[in-house]
Formats: C-alpha cells, sequence, structure tokens
C-alpha cells in the first residue's frame, strides 16, 4: 500500500491545481456558470471540439457540471 500514497498525493496535486482553471465541480452560483461556459467555450476553440484531442474529456466532463447547473435552475424557475 505505500507506493500508492505518492501517486495518490501526486493525482491530489494535479486535480487540486486543475481545479483552479476548471472548475470540475457541482456548480452552485451563477458566477461559477458564466465562470464554466467562458471555460468551456475556451476549450472547444482550442481543439476540445474534436472528439479525438485529448482536451475533449475535460470538454465532456466540465459539460457535464453545465448541463445538471441549466437543468436544475431551468426546474426552479
Amino acid at each position: 500500500m505505500e507506493t500508492l500514497i505518492p501517486v495518490s498525493n501526486d493525482i491530489l496535486d494535479h486535480y487540486t491545481k486543475l481545479c483552479e482553471s476548471v472548475p470540475l465541480y457541482p456548480l452552485h452560483s451563477e458566477q461559477d456558470y458564466d465562470k464554466a461556459v467562458v471555460i468551456l467555450n475556451y476549450l472547444l476553440d482550442a481543439g476540445g471540439a474534436n472528439e479525438n484531442h485529448p482536451l475533449a474529456r475535460l470538454v465532456d466532463a466540465l459539460g457535464v457540471f453545465i448541463g445538471e447547473y441549466e437543468t436544475h435552475h431551468e426546474y426552479l424557475q
């Protein structure tokens, strides 16, 4: 089990840094939503619109959080 601890810390460090730029968590405010949409558009323009591009999975993940926010807030209105 000891060998997994450094790998886990490495993954955590990378994930934390990624989340500083890309909100890969449930969006709770209009500000979070607006930021996520801007970042999504940037990722799409950077190649993420191509499903074979390395950014495509990140685009998909961010799209899920945006979609959940839109569904929840559309339901409330």
